[in-house]
């Protein structure tokens, strides 16, 4: 391989792993959230108590910061009072008057102490008398807070231990300094303001946290409880609406499917298959939004090789899609029921008729205005090729597929569909059309007439790394006695490029057309009946009265 090709296949790989861990992620938290009711309870409960705790913590927040701005105004107003007073007595050496304005200070209780110094930082006057004609020692742990009005505000601590808001101003004298004072407020009253707001706080998160959690949990078990009732009435529904449930066909992950009568008034009754969503699935969002989304595209289409949706909608909680009952097999239960390849004339017979409903869902257009749908499958597969004891090929399942008629319900970068099917395309992350049904439909063919799959993936990123490299061998070197003609109608339909590849169905069906008459292949509906019934009959159940 080039190097230059190698690089571009590298970054390709690069781009859809990074993207599959991406939507991985995100996928996990819209799964969550789109879950259960008592999930997205949950997840509003802890939203409301985050935004509430965050309301909460701004108003407690603005009233401590009003809090202390009013401390440091009342002690920027005290500081400037006695600057104001101290210039005079200063230059005239008046220690009675600055003892009088320390006096007035000091009758406010909250002031711890109170001093005026003169241009050499000497004490002049001072609360304790004790500290006049002394150099004004430092405060411990002295952290400048803030400067409002020139006055300098900081925190300290005295005597060891007692914390102190420290509140000095210059005195000046027509712009000279000529002294200072400095004003020691007790710090506790604004340090209990605000620790009182801080323990209010704690206290509101704990307490509503505890009524949040207690909310959460009344309203869990109520809902859980509600949900077990509706889950239970769901488990032992033998009807929904004039559909009569008869018998269990199969369960998937996601969905169960029923043998059911449709019961009319008039005595009108018709076999049908009734798909019903899983009860613990009920309140999904996106899965019901999905369910419906197939039943919408599969009732838009009415070909003999499409599966045909009778009806669907919601009864009694139950989500449900009424399709005609196809008594037979899929192609993967005949496949290992053989356990060897399909002779030549039944594979083409089988691949003439889904490749004729492949051609009329990609062709489909909107009965208003005329559009393209654009109806892509994306999920064929033998399991979703059903046949007929009387000799009818369906194509079904309609789950993953896509429209432009329908919102997109999937991720970019996600890959649908199930592994050992994927295109090249799919599996590099690049944009797909109605090709990939055909590569699909081609891996089907080889399949059913080699007799084994072609590929097994454990994951889509064993997936991603394969696909674009591997070379399939010739049908025809697993299977002989095939004609090259049909060894190169399978190939076509395997081709990497999608310029080779078969543009659409309808070309790959008159090809089989044109090599079957080659062939003089006579096989026909009568014969696959012949055979389906041979291997597969089994006596009806009694309808259930």
């Amino acid at each position: 391989m080039p190097a230059s090709e190698k690089a571009s296949t590298t970054m390709m790989w690069m781009k859809q792993l990074s993207t599959t861990t991406v939507n991985s992620f995100t996928g996990k938290v819209k799964a969550f959230m789109s879950g259960s009711p008592i999930k997205r309870h949950v997840a509003v409960g802890v939203a409301a108590w985050m935004v509430l705790n965050l309301i909460v913590f701004f108003i407690l927040q603005g009233k401590i910061d009003t809090a202390e701005k009013t401390f440091f105004n009342k002690g920027v107003d005290v500081a400037l009072g006695l600057a104001d007073k101290s210039g005079s007595p200063i230059l005239s050496t008046d220690i009675l008057s600055l003892n009088v304005a320390i006096r007035e200070v000091m009758e406010n209780p909250e002031i711890r102490y109170a001093a005026i110094l003169d241009h050499q930082d000497k004490i002049l006057a001072h609360s304790n008398p004790a500290k006049i004609n002394l150099h004004l020692e430092p405060v411990a742990k002295d952290a400048t807070i803030d400067a409002l009005n020139g006055v300098r505000i900081a925190s300290g601590m005295i005597d060891g231990q007692a914390s102190v808001i420290i509140f000095e101003n210059e005195v000046t004298y027509s712009g000279v300094k000529i002294g200072k004072v400095s004003i020691g407020w007790r710090g506790n009253k604004l340090a209990s303001a605000v620790k009182s707001y801080n323990f209010f706080m704690v206290l509101f998160l704990v307490s509503s946290l505890a009524a949040t959690a207690g909310m959460l949990f009344l309203l869990e078990r109520t809902l859980t409880h509600r949900k077990m009732v509706r889950q239970k009435a769901m488990e032992g529904m033998t009807r929904i609406g004039p559909y009569l449930l008869t018998r269990k066909i199969a369960q998937g992950g996601m969905a169960e499917l029923y043998l059911a009568d449709y019961l009319r008034e008039d005595g009108f009754r018709k076999t049908v298959a009734v798909k019903k969503v899983l009860p613990h699935l009920a309140d999904n969002r996106d899965f019901i939004d999905m369910f419906i989304r197939e039943a919408r595209l599969a009732a838009l289409l009415q070909h003999p090789n499409v599966v045909q949706i009778a009806d669907f909608g919601k009864i009694q909680n139950a989500y449900f899609i009424a399709m005609e009952y196809v008594n037979g097999k899929n192609l993967a239960e005949i496949m290992g029921f053989l356990k060897k390849g399909l002779p030549v004339d039944m594979a083409v017979f089988l691949i003439l008729k889904i490749s004729s409903g492949l051609q009329y869902s990609h062709a489909r257009k909107d009965d208003k205005s005329g559009k393209p749908l654009n109806i892509i499958h994306r999920d064929i597969s033998p399991q979703n090729i059903l046949i007929s004891l009387n000799g009818e090929v369906k194509l079904s399942d309609f789950g993953i597929s896509k429209a432009t008629s329908e919102p997109s319900l999937t991720q970019a970068g996600v890959i649908k569909g199930k592994l050992s099917y994927l295109s090249p395309e799919q599996a590099m992350g690049q944009e797909v059309n109605h090709q990939i049904d055909i590569y699909a439909l081609g891996l089907v063919f080889y399949e059913i007439l080699s007799g084994s799959r072609l590929y097994r993936f454990a994951n889509d990123i064993e997936a991603i790394r394969t696909i674009p490299q591997m070379t399939i061998p010739p049908i025809i070197t697993k299977r002989p006695d095939i004609p090259q003609g049909l060894n190169d109608i399978v190939m076509k339909c395997l081709e990497k490029s999608t310029v080779k590849r078969y543009q659409t169905a309808q070309e790959l069906n008159n090809d089989l057309l044109k090599l079957k008459n080659h062939l003089g292949i006579t096989y026909d509906a009568s014969d696959l009946a012949l055979f389906m019934q041979t291997n597969f009959e089994k006596p009806e159940p009694e309808p259930v009265a």
